[in-house]
């Protein structure tokens, strides 16, 4: 469980980081919540596939795609409430405190 949690720290960073790219590529802003999503399943994916320790790891495939894009939903959606939160912050709509 913990290696779940510690491989989800960088996905969460850095699929805002390539949803950023492919905004600048052309992909519409109105379609940056989905790329996040996919962005953190390709990255869930990737960490399986190279070894490191993923939910499903070791199961069917079809197990193992059901858990990357769990992994997906979950750090994608994370990665775009991150990214909105530091762009609120970055213009000093912080709230009251």
């Amino acid at each position: 469980m913990t290696e779940t949690l510690i491989l989800g720290v960088p996905i969460v960073v850095l699929a805002p980081g390539l949803v950023e790219v492919l905004k600048k590529c052309g992909l519409p802003a109105r379609y940056a919540g989905l790329a996040a999503i996919g962005c953190a399943a390709l990255l869930a994916a990737l960490a399986d596939v190279a070894g490191l320790e993923m939910p499903g790891s070791g199961l069917a495939w079809p197990a193992r795609l059901a858990a990357w894009a769990l992994a997906g939903i979950v750090y994608g959606l994370a990665a775009a409430g991150l990214y909105a939160q530091g762009k609120t912050l970055a213009a000093g709509r912080g709230g009251d405190a």
